[in-house]
C-alpha cells in the first residue's frame, strides 16, 4: 500500500481492538457493532491518504459488516434457517488478526480480504447452501 508507515500503522491498531473486543464480548449485535469500527478507519484514512488497495480493503470490510448485520437482523427477527455460531466470530477474528500483521507490515492482503468474504458467504443463503452441501466455502 501506498500510505505512510503511521495511518498504517493507525488501520492495524484499531483492527488489533475490534479483534479483541469481537473475541470478549458475547453478544453478537455487539460483535458487529465492534467489527463496524474496522472499515470506519479505513474509510478515514483512504480519504486522508487515498490508496486503491486500501479501498478494496475498505470494500470489503464494509461489504462484509453489511451482510453480517442483515445476518444477524434477520435472526433478530424469528429468521434462524441460518445461524451464526460462535465458531463465525472465531474465525473473522483470526483473518482480522491476518489482516492487521499484514497491514503493519505492509504485505499484500488479497489472500485474507478473500478469506474474510467466503467466511461471510457463509451465512448468506447461497453460501451456507453450500456448505451445507459440504463444499468448503470457507478454508482456514
Amino acid at each position: 500500500m501506498k500510505i505512510s508507515t503511521n495511518y498504517r500503522e493507525i488501520i492495524a491498531d484499531e483492527i488489533k481492538f475490534c479483534r479483541k473486543k469481537i473475541n470478549d464480548e458475547e453478544d453478537i449485535k455487539k460483535k458487529v457493532y465492534y467489527y463496524s469500527a474496522a472499515y470506519g478507519m479505513t474509510r478515514r484514512i483512504f480519504n486522508l491518504e487515498f490508496d486503491p488497495q486500501l479501498q478494496f480493503i475498505d470494500f470489503i470490510l464494509n461489504s462484509s459488516y453489511k451482510l453480517i448485520l442483515a445476518r444477524i437482523s434477520a435472526i433478530m427477527s424469528g429468521d434462524t434457517s441460518i445461524p451464526i455460531t460462535n465458531d463465525f466470530f472465531y474465525n473473522l477474528a483470526n483473518c482480522l488478526e491476518v489482516l492487521e500483521n499484514r497491514i503493519r507490515n505492509d504485505e499484500d492482503t488479497y489472500d485474507v480480504l478473500e478469506k474474510i468474504i467466503n467466511l461471510t458467504s457463509t451465512i448468506d443463503g447461497n453460501g451456507y447452501y453450500l456448505k451445507e452441501k459440504g463444499v468448503p466455502v470457507y478454508v482456514e
